[in-house]
């Protein structure tokens, strides 16, 4: 008889279940509505539900174990998340709710980390042994695993790679600091920079791709208008994916990965952010240590939660 293993992926906007077996093949998948604004308890019985329809899939005895991630931060060791903003969760003992329903071990994980666990396991970082994964979106997070291990740090909650410090005294990040690489290279970053620039009255093509109205700028926008050769968008991605650069080849000498996974919408830009980080790492980080590092896009893209929390769930329970 086969073992299945349950991965959801508890994000501010969905609630994405996958049924995977050991081999790590999809026997199962859903996605639905996160409804955050409804309350603690209507999230929690949609989980519960989207449980209930994945196990459905197999016979129940054959599914050993339920992992979660979600957005920090959050103790792992208690099964609790202690305070996730966009869930409107503070201090929900989630992973002993869930047990006690089902009678499963529930594995409870910060959904970067199961996202770079994701990809370490079944995804572009396949068969490395020392991967960085960063996700570089409306902010920017990661995952640390060395030989092999996610690395957790004394509290939970390493891998805040979003908030090395790049340029002291630069713009003001959603943590508090000042100067934080996702205040400088996430997507949200860019767009602010885009619109800054646009409302000094700098030229682009920008406008033109959202009606002349400059307050809907994203980051797509500035892609597009790269790509169209636009000055401004170029120079602006050039320097967002140069800060990108600078914190990844620090990471790189304190690190010494062999694989680096970047994942999140801005990194859909490919080339326009692989080829710059690529150039300034050069600069950034030993010859040595960088050469033959492997940097690469994400592949798992919206089941990388979901596929790394059905991994470590086998992990955590045979080891």
């Amino acid at each position: 008889m086969g073992e299945y293993y349950l991965g959801i992926d508890l994000g501010g906007t969905k609630i994405a279940g996958l049924l995977g077996d050991e081999q790590g093949k999809i026997i199962a998948e859903k996605t639905i509505p996160t409804l955050a604004e409804e309350g603690v308890e209507p999230v929690i019985s949609r989980i519960k539900n989207i449980i209930r329809e994945m196990m459905g899939e197999v016979p129940s005895e054959q599914v050993k174990g339920i992992g979660l991630c979600v957005p920090g931060p959050l103790n792992i060791k208690t099964g609790e998340v202690m305070y996730a903003p966009n869930l409107r969760w503070k201090n929900v003992r989630i992973a002993g709710i869930l047990e006690k329903e089902f009678g499963l071990p529930v594995i409870l994980e910060n959904d970067a980390n199961a996202a770079g666990y994701g990809e370490c396991i079944y995804g572009a970082g396949k068969g490395a042994v020392n991967m960085l994964y960063m996700t570089v979106s409306t902010g920017i997070g990661g995952g640390i695993i060395a030989n092999g291990e996610l690395v957790y740090g004394r509290d939970y909650c390493a891998g805040e790679v979003g908030h090395m410090i790049v340029l002291p005294g630069g713009p003001l990040c959603g943590c508090g600091q000042h100067g934080c690489i996702e205040a400088l290279a996430s997507g949200t970053a860019i767009a602010r920079a885009a619109r800054k620039r646009l409302g000094e009255g700098k030229q682009s093509i920008i406008p033109d791709l959202v009606n002349g109205d400059i307050n809907a700028v994203t980051s797509r926008e500035v892609a597009e208008a790269a790509r169209q050769g636009d000055q401004l968008a170029v120079s602006l991605l050039d320097e967002a994916f140069s800060y990108l650069g600078i914190a990844i080849g620090n990471l790189i000498n304190l690190l010494n990965p062999e694989t680096i996974v970047i994942g999140g919408g801005v990194a859909k830009m490919g080339d326009l952010l692989f080829d710059r980080v690529g150039r300034v790492l050069q600069d950034h980080a030993f010859p040595h240590m960088v050469t033959g590092v492997s940097i690469v896009p994400a592949v798992l893209e919206g089941r990388a939660g979901t596929m790394g929390m059905v991994a470590l769930v086998q992990k955590k329970l045979n080891s």
